[in-house]
């Protein structure tokens, strides 16, 4: 089991129940560690599926059909009537069908729970640190930082959905080699009064210049480490300059709270934050053995756990973008997180492998679970990769407005009459964005292809927001206001006849978002909960053309099938929240 809450999928609760007590009648229990219950690839199975019959089979030495036989035959013992329709056996597994009854009276609480429907108590109240949103100070914004702080974003909101208590840090990169480079290039070739009008534009502009001119001239390099070893060393003009292009920075980055919606970070610990605590780490890391010198520099070697050696100490004395990860680990951890996720892209995965190993070595980490990577894929042009150091980066700033222009067009083509066409552009633009990065595999690297971003059609953000507005047009058409649970008697529910297979689809769908909000929240896969809010939109539209509901005659069908679409609406409004997507009433 997922560790769902009863009341929000009493259906699973049912089945673990069914298949508990009969393993328990059959002394099978002790056999099986935890119940796999799933939904089926085939609707035709069932609603539900387990495969305790599988792994039971080859520890009792018996076949998956005579087990799961035993099993069905204790299952049926047990007043199933009401709930199910059938539950039987298909290839060593155990498919349940609920009956049209228990769906009818299940969806109600749908409508109950409201905003609450699909939450969980399974967190605990268990404190989790969400890394995300890594701009470097001093760097324009690109698509990268787009798909970091909406990957992180949506996961936030999905792990406080299901009882954690997650905070986010967004760990600003002020710290460390490449701010010696540019306080060198500002100090060649700047020029104040023109950076000042424009300052990330022309500080980016800077950068590029000097690694381009690095590539004839290496001493270069040397000369911007030194740069940066007197930062570190507290030399009063590079601090200066340092800490005005921060207030630079912040400004620009502002975009990211103001456009996406992105929820603030709860803390703000940014690399030179630890700049007093890495002397500690150091020493600790001296204690244990673990720090050797090599060439002048101070390295962990971790070649036998095939990570090869991780360089804390640079020969010239400068601090590691590592050392400053190990000193954050420990200080988040010490501030009572007892998970930490660091939503890096994929490029990261050395880098973080090592700074884990190191923190286990050193005793700080017990368990994988304790530090884990959400390593998305790299957003690459159709051209290749982004490099800010070679200036092929899509500005964000850029991009948004783009898009935002691009809605309002389409908006004012579909619907010229529209009250606040700029807000629901915005809220439009936005959901296109989100559910753009979200949709896809983490894993997976993305091409960024501006006509999938800006479509709105298919699964696309704009598709499942027009789904929710217009089930709202339906029910301003029929001047519906709050509508309640559907309260139809015993009597009305039994009748097969009354219910069309397209409605039981439609609830059956609804039924299962608690299962998936909790399968995501424990694989960190946000596009499972896409994938689920597009299939359900179009079960519910398919389910619209089917049958009639505004001109339904029957007033007792007709009240059920407005108690369905709006709890359809509610699903994909909580859904969407999740994603950090807007669900507007009206498009």
């Amino acid at each position: 089991m997922l560790g769902l809450d009863l009341l929000q999928q009493f259906a699973l609760f049912l089945i673990n129940h069914f298949l508990s007590v009969a393993l328990s009648t059959l002394k099978l229990t002790s056999h099986l560690d935890v119940l796999d219950i799933s939904v089926p690839p085939d609707p035709a199975f069932g609603d539900y599926s387990s495969n305790a019959a599988l792994i039971l089979a080859k520890k009792v030495k018996a076949s998956p059909k005579d087990v799961a036989a035993k099993i069905i035959e204790e299952i049926k013992k047990a007043d199933t009537e009401y709930a199910l329709d059938f539950v039987e056996e298909k290839g060593g597994f155990i498919n349940f069908k609920f009956s049209q009854k228990f769906l009818i009276h299940s969806f109600n609480q749908i409508l109950e729970q409201r905003d609450l429907y699909g939450c969980s108590l399974a967190g605990e109240g268990k404190k989790i640190l969400v890394e995300y949103f890594q701009p470097n100070v001093a760097k324009p914004l690109h698509l990268g930082h787009l798909s970091n702080s909406i990957v992180g974003d949506s996961l936030s909101r999905i792990l406080k959905s299901q009882g954690f208590k997650p905070e986010s840090d967004t760990h600003l990169g002020d710290w460390g080699t490449q701010f010696g480079l540019l306080l060198l290039a500002y100090k060649k070739y700047g020029n104040r009064p023109v950076v000042e009008k424009n300052p990330i534009e022309e500080l980016n502009k800077l950068y590029v210049q000097i690694n381009a001119e690095m590539e004839t001239n290496p001493e270069l390099r040397e000369q911007g480490k030194q740069e940066f070893v007197k930062l570190e060393k507290g030399d009063e003009e590079n601090r200066k300059l340092w800490e005005q292009f921060r207030d630079w920075s912040w400004k620009e980055y502002e975009i990211i709270y103001s456009e996406l919606g992105i929820r603030r970070a709860d803390h703000n610990w940014p690399e030179s934050f630890f700049e007093d605590k890495m002397p500690g780490v150091l020493e600790e890391l001296k204690e244990k053995k673990l720090l050797v010198e090599s060439q002048g520099a101070q390295i962990v070697n971790l070649e036998q756990y095939n990570l090869g050696v991780a360089v804390v100490l640079k020969s010239d004395g400068g601090t590691t973008y590592l050392l400053r990860d190990l000193a954050a680990y420990i200080f988040r951890k010490n501030q009572g997180f007892e998970k930490q996720l660091y939503v890096v892209d994929i490029r990261q995965n050395h880098q973080l492998a090592q700074t884990f190993k190191i923190l286990e070595l050193m005793g700080h980490i017990n368990s994988p679970e304790e530090a884990i990577h959400i390593a998305y894929g790299f957003l690459k042009l159709p051209e290749g990769a982004m490099s800010s150091r070679k200036g092929t980066i899509i500005n964000a700033n850029d991009f948004i407005r783009s898009v935002q222009a691009r809605a309002l067009e389409i908006i004012e083509e579909k619907n010229p009459s529209l009250k606040n066409k700029d807000t629901v552009a915005k809220e439009v633009a936005t959901a296109a964005m989100k559910y753009f990065q979200l949709s896809h595999n983490l894993k997976s690297d993305i091409i960024f292809d501006p006509k999938k971003v800006i479509s709105f059609e298919g699964s696309t953000g704009p598709y499942l927001q027009y789904t929710h507005a217009r089930i709202f047009g339906i029910l301003r058409k029929v001047g519906a206001g709050v509508v309640r649970p559907f309260m139809g008697t015993q009597s009305e529910a039994d009748k097969s006849a009354d219910y069309n297979t397209s409605e039981l689809a439609v609830i059956r769908k609804l039924l299962q978002y608690p299962e998936v909000v909790a399968q995501v929240a424990k694989e960190y896969l946000p596009n499972l909960l896409c994938n689920y809010l597009f299939e359900l939109s179009q079960t519910f539209n398919s389910f619209y053309q089917a049958v009639p509901v505004t001109q339904e005659k029957d007033e007792q069908l007709k009240a059920f099938r407005l108690t369905l679409i709006t709890a359809t609406a509610q699903v994909i409004s909580n859904g969407l929240y999740l994603l950090g997507i807007e669900a507007p009433e009206e498009m």
